[in-house]
């Protein structure tokens, strides 16, 4: 086994002994790596070669691989791991699902596979093989009822599908270094839910307005860190400032602007706080992450139209008797 890049893993089970191999496969590729029990077929010489790119809430694996079972058993289920799956062979795949029936996924077309269920799968073919792991939270927001496709749900003449067959396809080493990893997971994500059901146009839209309340939810609990910019954001949530942007224009605001009305907003709270009466105004300021004292005091009279001394005073005076 080796790392081509920081991102990819590749593995030739030709690296392994002989008489290990079979030990092998099922201890460290199945129970370990895939979570999996794993039965090679008795009759075909073992095979396991394949690239894996990581990528943001996902993975990418192709390769060859002789025949054999892969089984996801309520044993190893304990992992708690409720990813989705894509898995693509050339001989098609046959899946049985306790509870549920038998499917078949035609060559060459995914069978869809959640890992928090039983589930068993064979082929008649794996002479080359790809399968793509993600993260459920990741269409969840834009399909409805992602529990309630059949592993077999997904039509490979549907152009989303060889578009995202196409595009998986191409990840490598070259083509998926680890500065474009996030962009190439977005993709994926976007080819994903139109793949699983969601309308282009819902989609689109939905996946603006996860993004746009994840950010806001970061910024809700991260507001009071001084050096907190766009920048940062967009590295955290792997997209571009320019996106960003484009996601709090729509809301006729900026980024800057929501920052600032969340640390001023936090401001007020201690300033009309009796609790926090003998706490310096400047104190509470770079707590919530303004850093330049004039920035803070001009800011915060444009918001609230008086000085904080002001709102403090009216709210300790508030209720008291008149002299």
């Amino acid at each position: 086994m080796f790392s081509s890049a920081d991102n990819v893993v590749s593995f030739s089970l030709d690296d392994v002994p002989v008489q290990h191999r079979e030990a092998f496969i099922r201890d460290v590729c199945g129970r370990t790596q895939r979570r999996m029990e794993v039965s090679p077929h008795r009759d075909h010489t073992l095979k396991f070669d394949g690239t894996t790119v990581l990528l943001p809430d996902m993975m990418c694996t192709k390769g060859s691989v002789s025949l054999m079972a892969w089984e996801r058993t309520a044993e190893l289920m304990d992992d708690g791991n409720d990813d989705i799956m894509l898995s693509w062979n050339r001989g098609g795949s046959h899946v049985s699902m306790p509870g549920l029936g038998d499917f078949a996924a035609r060559p060459a077309v995914p069978a869809l596979l959640a890992l928090d269920r039983r589930f068993s799968v064979s082929t008649e073919d794996s002479t080359w093989s790809m399968a793509i792991q993600f993260k459920r939270s990741l269409v969840t927001p834009f399909v409805r009822n992602l529990d309630d496709i059949r592993p077999d749900y997904i039509d490979g003449s549907n152009p989303v599908h060889r578009l995202l067959f196409s595009y998986l396809s191409s990840l490598s080493p070259d083509t998926a270094p680890p500065a474009l990893t996030a962009l190439i997971s977005r993709h994926v994500t976007d080819l994903l839910v139109l793949a699983l059901g969601a309308r282009h146009d819902t989609a689109s839209s939905g996946v603006r307005a996860a993004r746009l309340a994840a950010i806001k939810q970061h910024l809700s609990t991260a507001f009071h860190e001084p050096g907190l910019n766009v920048d940062q954001v967009a590295r955290k949530f792997a997209i571009s400032t320019r996106y960003i942007r484009q996601l709090f224009a729509a809301e006729n605001t900026s980024f800057s602007d929501y920052l600032t009305e969340l640390r001023l907003a936090y401001v007020h709270s201690c300033l009309i706080d009796r609790r926090q009466v003998l706490r310096r105004i400047a104190d509470i300021a770079f707590e919530a992450g303004f850093v330049e004292p004039s920035t803070f005091y001009r800011q915060f009279r444009l918001r609230y139209g008086t000085a904080p001394n002001d709102v403090r005073h009216l709210a300790m005076t508030a209720g008291l008797p008149e002299k």
